[in-house]
């Protein structure tokens, strides 16, 4: 199989897992970047360019959508897990589609309360 072939989806339901495959990814990479992160706590002058960097309101966007991803992620693989014991089987779309709207609205809470910690 090749790389791309990782990301072909075959049914209404696989787009999903090309979707948790794909969040999966960016959650890795955030995880590199954190421990590279981390490192820089034996320097202060890398920790402070790195943090004005990461605390400011242009970044935003990028925790905003790391919130999206982790929260899809989380929640799409607890709906698998759900499927995968046999439960709720006969209503695949339904907890599908109630899945994706508490990703949403954790989402957007997530994003929320960060942008009112951000402040002015």
């Amino acid at each position: 199989m090749r790389i791309l072939g990782w990301f072909k989806y075959r049914s209404p339901f696989g787009m999903t897992f090309m979707f948790q495959r794909i969040t999966g990814l960016i959650l890795l990479f955030y995880l590199c970047l954190h421990l590279a992160y981390l490192t820089s706590l034996q320097e202060k002058e890398l920790y402070e360019f790195f943090t004005s960097i990461t605390v400011s309101k242009q970044f935003f966007i990028f925790d905003s959508l790391l919130i999206l991803c982790g929260v899809f992620h989380g929640l799409n693989g607890l709906r698998i897990i759900i499927h995968e014991l046999g439960f709720a089987h006969e209503h695949r779309r339904v907890v599908l589609i109630i899945t994706g709207l508490l990703a949403v609205v954790a989402w957007l809470y997530g994003s929320y309360i960060m942008f009112l910690a951000i402040g002015d």
